[in-house]
């Protein structure tokens, strides 16, 4: 990948950041919706800035805080958690930037690396499954 494909991932990136819906109404949801903006913010402030990579403890707080809210939410609320956990809901998108950051978290443990290059993120395989 080139580092032109940059500006390309962090798009993609906050596509998978998408907020919660409007009706999601319980705490849970309101806590995810909290983070969601948080990392939407830090992808639009990295693209005016041109950045090229992302601080490994950066993806490995995320993950762990959506991973905590999710689980928090499955818990609080199965009902709701069984209707939104369907292909291209905000769930599903957030369950598969999850998976992304759990890999790219991990791969920069075992290459030692402290930043994780934009144009690195295999981003299609998280988008569309690996071909």
């Amino acid at each position: 990948m080139t580092h032109g494909q940059a500006p390309t991932t962090r798009r993609l990136l906050r596509q998978l950041a998408t907020p919660p819906a409007a009706s999601a109404g319980s705490r849970v949801r309101k806590d995810i919706a909290g983070l969601i903006d948080e990392i939407r913010t830090l992808l639009l402030a990295d693209e005016d800035s041109d950045a090229l990579s992302i601080s490994a403890s950066t993806l490995h707080q995320w993950r762990t805080r959506l991973d905590q809210a999710l689980h928090a939410f499955e818990a609080a609320d199965p009902d709701a958690w069984a209707r939104v956990r369907q292909p291209g809901t905000w769930l599903d998108n957030h369950l598969r930037l999850r998976s992304l950051l759990a890999h790219e978290v991990a791969k920069a443990y075992w290459d030692n690396t402290t930043h994780i290059e934009y144009a690195s993120i295999d981003i299609e395989r998280y988008l569309w499954g690996a071909r």
